[in-house]
């Protein structure tokens, strides 16, 4: 019966690896260098969920494959705002991996993608205003059109896909480390995950053990750790 049930088991992780498909964000984007120059063009973030790669064109190139060696990262133009994929060290690893920016602030949150199907249609994304930040830049399109972005920071409030991972890492670093995966076999489950990392918060403990978040929810999580538990560290 043991035999059978790690079987099953391994099945079930056997599953989830070979079912996270291609899958690609793709529009009008800006690819940033690591020398700081932005290139304006069509950019895509695309691939497996263990191979994802950025490809960028503008008028005097076809698509090209960037590697973190040459890149930064992408922002790529939805809805009126930029998403924002960058390379990103997770857990000291020795080779970097493409993750989106949810927020950036003393603690910043990225979120990595398994998922088969488009991006844009997999959730639902709102830009977050930025408190006392009304700034905003006009973008010309490659139609012609002037769009005005406002500088957001862009907030999940909604994930409805079946397996995603979140990091955090100090401000803009290129290193940061695993805080939560949902829908993995065995992984840690939403509180045990939140309660090992923010040991330092007890504020956000008590919130956590009185279920004042959800799983969807690690951006409401940062939020307070950075307006009450960094705040207070460092006064």
């Amino acid at each position: 019966m043991m035999k059978k049930n790690r079987v099953k088991e391994i099945l079930i992780i056997f599953l989830i690896a070979v079912s996270s498909l291609t899958y690609a964000q793709k529009g009008n984007a800006v690819l940033i260098l690591k020398d700081g120059t932005r290139v304006n063009g069509i950019g895509e973030v695309s691939g497996i969920s263990s191979i994802v790669s950025i490809k960028f064109k503008n008028d005097t190139l076809k698509y090209k494959t960037y590697r973190s060696k040459k890149i930064i990262g992408i922002d790529i133009l939805e809805n009126n705002y930029y998403r924002k994929f960058r390379y990103k060290y997770k857990d000291g690893e020795k080779f970097p991996e493409i993750l989106e920016i949810v927020s950036i602030d003393s603690l910043s949150l990225y979120i990595r993608i398994y998922e088969g199907r488009v991006l844009s249609n997999s959730f639902s994304t709102e830009p977050f205003p930025i408190q006392g930040d009304e700034s905003s830049e006009i973008v010309k399109l490659s139609n012609g059109q002037n769009i005005t972005i406002a500088q957001n920071r862009n907030i999940y409030r909604e994930i409805d896909f079946p397996r995603y991972s979140y990091y955090v890492g100090v401000g803009e670093s290129d290193q940061v480390v695993h805080l939560y995966t949902k829908g993995l076999p065995f992984a840690k489950n939403f509180e045990k995950s939140m309660k090992e990392y923010f040991t330092d918060c007890p504020l956000l403990i008590e919130k956590i053990e009185n279920n004042e978040f959800s799983n969807k929810e690690v951006w409401k999580v940062i939020e307070l750790y950075n307006k009450k538990c960094v705040q207070r560290s460092t006064e």
